[in-house]
Order: structure tokens, then C-alpha cells, then sequence
């Protein structure tokens, strides 16, 4: 591991500071795979200091090309290409698509990102999709929140793949190894610096940021038109999307109906909470 001199001493290799330097956990050799693997990356996603898994895939594959953009422009127009990304028409990865010119393009950055990639890039929006089927939970942890159920990080997602489409297990498990490792050090990492300020603090945790409770106020008239409301939430998965419905539509005023709504999100956590919106407002929506 090299250093280099900054105002943020990071290593030369990784790029990341020397307590949480993970080339020790690069797999070497660098594994090789029987089709290319191609990561467009959201320039956002390549600046943020949290915790990513392209740096270690991009050490540990010798088939892998990095893209940093947010309108790719380097995929070959020969070959053939499969997109990994849900969509109404993406289809199960499986052995059968395995073939010696196979390029598998992955897209990384928050779930937000990841999507403004695809839309917007006509020739990844073309580009036949598959998915894969992940029924364990992310090595991230509490290090980074998935999106979604069956959401997993990028390198989980790609080490999955090579077993699908070669048939073995070792070049995944290589790849989840190193990845264990990087991410129990920075949980380590992250474990010393909240004793660091216990002792700082005399045995007092550093007060936390507490998540609001959002409360609204009513006014004492409310003289805003009374209409009929609905409470509800969008639940997606890699495959399918389906609304949920908070009990009956309530007859009320907009500042009531946020108030209620407000009520019924007490306790729930992201991902989990409830919207308001007109009966006239969702019939919109449905045409």
C-alpha cells in the first residue's frame, strides 16, 4: 500500500484512507471469466465517500471495464449485450446466454441514478434485460440501505452471475470473501470511531441525529375544500409494482388528510409509509 500526500491521506491503489484500505483483499490472481463485464457508473456514485463495491470488482476481474458517465458511449456495436436491470420484460439470467462475444453491462449508483442511466441512454434502453434471483440480504448491512427486497450491491450481483452463466461457485465466493472483508473492516472502522467519542464524551454517546417525527399542526378553521382522500403506498420489487391501500377513503380537507396521514406513518420506516391523495388525483393517474 502507497500513500499519497492530501488533505485526505488515502491509498495510492484504492483510493481509499490506509484503516480502510482493502488491496490485502483483492483476489489474486485476478479472476477471469468467460465474457466481459461492462459497469457504467453514475458520476455521482463515483465520488461519494461511502462505502462502493466497483473499486474491489474492478481489481479482482481481469474481463471488467469501468465506465464513469451518466450517457454511456463505449459499448461495442458488435457482440452480443444483455442489460442486468428489472423492467416488465427482463427475464432470468440462465446458462443458455453464456456465449464467447457476451458483454453483461451492470449500471451503479443509488436506485435513483441507476434508473436516469437507463432512461435516458437510448442504446442501454434497447439493449435485451436479464435479472437475477437473490433471496439473501445484502453484505452491505447497515453500511448501505438496498433500495428494495432482492437488491444487493454490485459486486453481489455480478459474482452471482459468473456462477449462473459458468456454472461454478468459486469465482463468486472469491469475490464474497474479499467483500466480506472490506466491509467488516469498515464496520470496524466505524465501530472504533463511536468508542473514540464515547471516551471523548465521558461515557455519553455523541448525541445522534433523531429522525423527526412529522407532526402537523391544523389550524384552528380549516376552510379548504373537503374531498374524498386515500392513503396509500407503492411497493416495488425487481419484477412487479403494486399499490397498498390504508383503510377507506376518508372524506376531509387536504391539511386533515396530511395530518392522518402523518398519524399512520408514526413508527413506519422507509419504504414502508403511506402517501395521500385525492380519489380525483388517483383516477388521473389511471388513465
Amino acid at each position: 500500500m502507497e500513500l499519497k500526500d492530501s488533505a485526505r491521506v488515502v491509498c495510492h491503489e484504492c483510493l481509499r484512507p490506509p484503516k480502510v484500505c482493502f488491496c490485502d483483499f483483492v483476489p489474486r490472481p485476478q479472476i477471469a471469466t468467460r465474457f466481459r463485464i461492462h459497469c457504467v457508473q453514475h458520476p455521482n456514485e463515483a465520488k461519494r465517500r461511502a462505502l462502493s463495491s466497483v473499486p474491489l470488482l474492478e481489481k479482482a476481474l481481469s474481463n471488467f471495464t469501468l465506465e464513469v458517465s451518466s450517457d454511456p458511449s463505449q459499448l461495442p456495436v458488435t457482440g452480443k449485450k444483455l442489460l442486468l436491470f428489472p423492467g416488465p420484460s427482463a427475464e432470468l439470467l440462465s446458462a443458455a446466454d453464456l456465449s464467447p462475444e457476451l458483454m453483461l453491462v451492470v449500471v451503479d449508483g443509488t436506485w435513483k441514478e441507476a434508473k436516469k442511466i437507463v432512461q435516458h441512454s437510448a442504446d442501454l434502453r434497447e439493449l435485451p434485460r436479464v435479472i437475477i434471483q437473490c433471496d439473501q440480504a445484502s453484505l452491505y448491512g447497515v453500511l448501505r440501505k438496498e433500495p428494495m427486497e432482492g437488491c444487493v450491491s454490485t459486486l453481489e450481483a455480478v459474482a452471482q452471475a459468473i456462477t449462473i452463466l459458468e456454472g461454478q461457485e468459486a469465482s463468486q465466493q472469491r469475490l464474497l470473501q474479499s467483500f466480506r472483508q472490506l466491509v467488516a473492516a469498515q464496520q470496524a472502522y466505524m465501530e472504533a470511531g463511536i468508542q473514540r467519542n464515547l471516551v471523548y464524551y465521558n461515557g455519553v454517546p455523541k448525541p445522534s441525529q433523531h429522525i423527526q417525527t412529522a407532526l402537523v399542526s391544523l389550524p384552528f378553521k380549516c376552510n379548504g375544500e373537503r374531498k374524498w382522500y386515500q392513503f396509500y403506498r407503492i411497493d416495488r420489487t425487481l419484477t412487479q409494482e403494486s399499490t397498498t391501500y390504508h383503510g377507506e377513503p376518508t372524506l376531509c380537507t387536504y391539511t386533515e388528510a396530511v395530518a392522518r396521514c402523518a398519524e399512520i406513518n408514526q413508527g413506519l420506516t422507509r419504504g414502508h409509509r403511506f402517501a395521500v391523495r385525492s380519489i380525483d388525483a388517483s383516477q388521473e393517474l389511471q388513465k
